[in-house]
């Protein structure tokens, strides 16, 4: 541990495995003050080691694997951040919960900096301050629970930390993330992809270290604050016993209830099936053998282990079933078994696959079969109609080894449909050349415009709490009594209740910004969205406080929002000096051109969709016209050398 640093390790392990070289930097303190950690300083470490015309899938592409002052503590809840320029040319940006970040930390490093292309399959070995690099010429091809015994039983020990690729980032599939610990995943826009590039199959981790606390005394005080604002006994934010409780899963009928759900390729927004037999309380109750949290989580809400006993899927074992699992493994594809939804999900951590890639791609098949663009012998003799259960799991495994059809799956719904053509580009559901998460945008708004100016495509954790206090339910004033919140100097002239309601553009760009920017930070110190409710939400002076208490710097609450504003800043220049602009902050089509007579949803209008991008870019003093920051607001920020570098590169 650095000495003159509290929370912060102080240093960045900085491996090349094109020489195979491992050496350890001090990490510059005026990055950690303006950036903070997680992905708040990958960003900045992106931005600097890489240029714009750096092949993805080169050994000039950098991946970044972080924790943060927080991680090792018991509020930084497991959360590891990964960055690398995504295959796309935007940013691959995910994180994953679990043990790996914390244990990281304990080892002595903030961040692992990996370089260049191995000439054999390797993997990283972190024993503490022995860092080395082994031979994985064994592991390659394995899976991803096979890569996690098979290294264990190599070092003889099971008390170490990993993150691996399974045969589908080998096999060079479009949005592989990397999985952690047989179940957690993260980084959903190839970061996976660009590890298995590299030839490196796995990270495996053990610290012997502690973390450094300046002001105990204070962190104990705030923590407690921070578990009495989620304790479920107390808590005025209906939605914390429920995910405590039920984790995201236990969402799923009131989103079919409230028309969220895309099913059949978002055709429609809600499924039958959900009422009684694909829904959280089954899983729950039929299915559930045991809850474990991450690190230091107070909710065993989303590790949920779960066992089929009987049937056509028995012996299928996995860890939890978020509510984005459950909707595009039933609903979307048009299956009704709950079963299979959840077998999907152990494939796809086994094979290292993106489930919302396979699950949006396969849907995307069943509605050009539906429209008479596909055959049954295009796609293998697999009959690939909606609510085709076997068919789903057996392309699933066809997109990972990249056989037959899944071949092309495999590249990606949008290049597909460029591939195959005769319209069915109209109902490729992508963004960024990303395949939607699950949310619906034609009757909410706010999410439209969150999923379409992500930097790194759909990704709701970067705007969404998931599910804050709807405001239209709290006044200022029961605000202000009931939890010591007040909305006048926490989130200046933002008209909640305008910016809250689902289908007025009014108001959105402006909380969309204060959204980004705090949970930012969030992602920065870091700690789990899922525990960002109720007060914890809106009131980011607990964060400011718990930030002062472990580092001991001289945070303050509008310093603070100031790092998260400097961190949104800092990716979007990244993907303007990759060429992106205004015109890729869109929503797929469909969203804006066909109704849903069925549950009376219009689709948006184009000119809702540009009065909410303008007034956001006007929120961030970005160009209106191409969504690109200003030079005068990177100045702002202290952002001097990005602004110089976006000049040189003719982007401002």
């Amino acid at each position: 541990m650095n000495d003159d640093l509290f929370g912060w390790a102080g240093n960045i392990l900085k491996v090349n495995l094109s020489n195979k070289s491992v050496k350890t930097e001090k990490m510059p303190k005026r990055v950690l003050q303006k950036f903070i950690g997680g992905r708040g300083v990958n960003i900045k470490l992106l931005y600097d080691d890489i240029s714009p015309d750096t092949d993805p899938l080169g050994p000039n592409n950098t991946l970044i694997f972080s924790t943060g002052p927080l991680s090792g503590t018991p509020i930084g809840m497991g959360r590891t951040s990964i960055t690398a320029k995504s295959p796309k040319g935007c940013i691959a940006e995910g994180g994953f919960g679990g043990h790996f970040a914390p244990e990281l930390k304990y080892a002595g490093y903030d961040h692992v900096l990996v370089k260049g292309k191995s000439k054999e399959p390797v993997y990283l070995w972190i024993n503490g301050e022995d860092v080395e690099l082994r031979d994985a010429t064994n592991l390659w091809g394995k899976t991803t629970w096979e890569t996690d015994k098979m290294i264990k039983n190599e070092l003889g020990r099971t008390d170490v930390q990993m993150a691996y690729v399974g045969p589908a980032a080998e096999n060079d599939v479009h949005t592989c993330p990397i999985i952690s610990n047989l179940h957690h995943s993260g980084g959903r826009n190839g970061v996976g992809r660009i590890m298995a590039s590299k030839q490196l199959k796995a990270v495996a981790v053990k610290g012997y270290q502690g973390v450094q606390i300046a002001r105990p005394e204070l962190f104990e005080k705030t923590y407690q604050e921070i578990l009495e604002s989620i304790d479920i006994a107390s808590a005025c934010d209906p939605w914390i016993p429920l995910y405590a409780l039920w984790g995201s899963v236990g969402d799923v009928r009131l989103y079919n209830f409230t028309g969220q759900i895309h099913s059949l390729n978002a055709q429609q927004l809600n499924f039958e099936e959900m009422k009684d037999k694909a829904n959280g309380e089954r899983f729950l109750e039929k299915y559930v053998k045991k809850g474990r949290a991450s690190f230091a989580c107070p909710w065993p809400a989303c590790g949920k282990f779960f066992e089929i006993q009987e049937g056509d899927f028995a012996g299928t074992v996995g860890q939890n079933l978020w509510s984005g699992d459950l909707m595009v493994f039933t609903a979307l594809v048009g299956s009704k078994s709950l079963e299979a939804a959840m077998k999907a999900r152990t494939i796809c951590n086994q094979y290292g696959l993106d489930l919302y890639h396979v699950a949006y791609s396969i849907a995307w098949a069943m509605e050009c079969r539906q429209k008479g663009i596909l055959n049954k012998s295009d796609t293998d003799n697999i009959d690939l109609r909606f609510g085709n259960t076997n068919a789903m799991l057996d392309m699933i495994e066809k997109i990972a080894l990249r056989e037959g059809f899944g071949d092309l799956l495999a590249r990606g719904t949008r290049k597909a449909s460029e591939i195959v053509g005769k319209g069915s580009e109209d109902f490729s559901m992508t963004i960024k050349g990303l395949e939607l998460e699950s949310l619906t945008q034609r009757n909410t708004y706010q999410y439209a415009l969150g999923l379409a100016t992500g930097e790194s495509g759909p990704d709701h954790t970067k705007w969404l709490p998931p599910v804050p206090i709807n405001p239209v339910l709290s006044s200022k004033k029961l605000l202000k009594e009931k939890l010591d919140i007040d909305l006048d100097k926490l989130l200046l002239d933002i008209d909640l209740h305008q910016a809250a309601e689902t289908r007025n553009p009014e108001g959105k760009g402006k909380l969309m910004k204060w959204l980004g920017d705090t949970r930012a930070v969030i992602e920065a110190l870091p700690t789990c969205a899922f525990i960002v409710k109720g007060k914890l939400s809106l009131d980011f002076t607990i964060w400011t406080r718990i930030l002062q208490a472990t580092t001991g710097e001289d945070f303050d609450y509008e310093t603070v929002l100031k790092c998260g504003e400097r961190i949104i800043n800092t990716e979007r220049a990244f993907i303007a000096r990759e060429g992106f602009t205004r015109e890729d902050d869109t929503i797929p089509r469909r969203m804006l051109e066909d109704p849903v007579p069925e549950m009376n949803v219009e689709p948006i209008k184009q000119e809702d969709m540009d009065k909410m991008l303008e007034d956001y870019y006007a929120a961030r003093d970005w160009n209106t016209k191409t969504g690109i920051p200003k030079r005068r607001k990177l100045n702002e920020l202290e952002l001097g050398d990005i602004a110089k570098d976006l000049r040189k590169n003719r982007v401002i």
